[in-house]
């Protein structure tokens, strides 16, 4: 067990942390002082835009149905957007098969980024290289790539001759662009300074890692917006669909009053989690920066959880469990039963007649 500052793993704090990065490296210099100031926070509206769209798409209610945590809200998500909708009523027939749609897949992800404005939209976009093409026009690089979307060379020109054939134009196809570089640094060619290749190459890995910051907090936002068990168990379905490290929804799930933890657990482990992963024991409980919190490993979690036989059993224990028993019966001779039983009744009557006789 550790103890750790919660402001060392403040979601929060990570998320202010990533705007400040993206200010510095995306918009800082860029952009006139106007754009410099509404930027930043037109990121973090982006962020909370997308964490309250996955909060719309799973409400709480429906997040304990997957992932159980509480007592049941008699509620049900589907009936509410199409079965009892007034306007789908009004509107089609009562057998109508719209009514038959879930809601989760009918606002799925396609869906909502493509309802987004363009600005938007851009950001969930995947970066793409560009090709140096500016030999025959300008001075600022010594040769021509022509690359694919994804920095894959497709045509070289001028590199045999600017590298005194020590690297042949023919030599760069379908390397990618960083093999290119590696190549070079390899046989001694030194590019340029702030060469027009090492630029694109830098810009492109910004434009990656923003995207994936960004996308990790609105994983924060999730977890933080819906508290200690249903933020966890939303981001987790979240982390899930985009790739994010399911670790850390776990992480911040720890809350020893919740009766669903060790299902939540095995969701975990099923989905290729970690039984030695350090969890934070009740990081909602803590207020302030300087609290400290404890961590306890999932195998600790395990075997501190409490033995009750309706909710501590996950379905594949139970599972294994009858089939242990099945394969146990399955091996016991009937004959040897019908002996034993017919042993243990003669016994049975001859202590009845004793006490008779007495």
């Amino acid at each position: 067990m550790n103890v750790i500052d919660k402001s060392k793993i403040n979601l929060n704090t990570k998320v202010d942390t990533f705007i400040n990065w993206y200010f510095e490296n995306m918009v800082k210099g860029i952009y006139t002082e106007i754009g410099e100031y509404h930027f930043p926070i037109n990121m973090r509206n982006f962020i909370e835009k997308m964490a309250v769209w996955y909060e719309l798409r799973y409400p709480d209610y429906e997040i304990n149905k997957l992932l159980y945590c509480s007592a049941q809200e008699e509620k049900n998500v589907n009936d509410i957007m199409f079965k009892k909708n007034p306007y789908i009523n009004n509107l089609l027939d009562e057998n109508s098969s719209v009514k038959e749609l879930e809601w989760n897949d009918f606002y799925n992800t396609d869906v909502f980024i493509k309802s987004l404005p363009f600005e938007e939209r851009c950001l969930l976009s995947n970066p793409h290289y560009r090709s140096i093409d500016n030999l025959y026009f300008s001075k600022k690089s010594p040769f021509n790539l022509y690359l694919t979307e994804n920095g894959f060379v497709k045509n070289s020109e001028n590199v045999s001759n600017w590298t005194n054939h020590v690297v042949e134009d023919e030599e760069l196809d379908n390397l990618h662009v960083k093999e290119v570089v590696e190549l070079f640094n390899k046989r001694g060619i030194k590019l340029p300074k702030n060469s027009e290749l090492e630029r694109i190459i830098n810009d492109v890995d910004k434009r990656i890692y923003c995207k994936e910051e960004m996308l990790n907090c609105v994983m924060y936002r999730i977890i933080e917006r819906g508290g200690n068990r249903i933020g966890p168990r939303r981001a987790f379905l979240y982390a899930k669909e985009f790739e994010r490290n399911i670790d850390i929804p776990m992480m911040y799930a720890v809350d020893y009053s919740d009766p669903g933890l060790r299902l939540f657990i095995n969701e975990y482990i099923k989905s290729g989690g970690f039984k030695d992963l350090e969890c934070y024991i009740g990081y909602f409980s803590k207020i302030n920066e300087d609290d400290k919190i404890d961590t306890v490993s999932i195998q600790q979690l395990i075997l501190k959880q409490k033995s009750n036989a309706s909710t501590f059993y996950t379905e594949e224990e139970t599972n294994l469990h009858q089939r242990l028993v099945n394969l146990l019966a399955s091996q016991v001779d009937p004959n040897e039963v019908k002996q034993e039983n017919i042993k243990r009744l003669r016994i049975e009557r001859k202590i009845k007649n004793s006490k008779i006789k007495k």
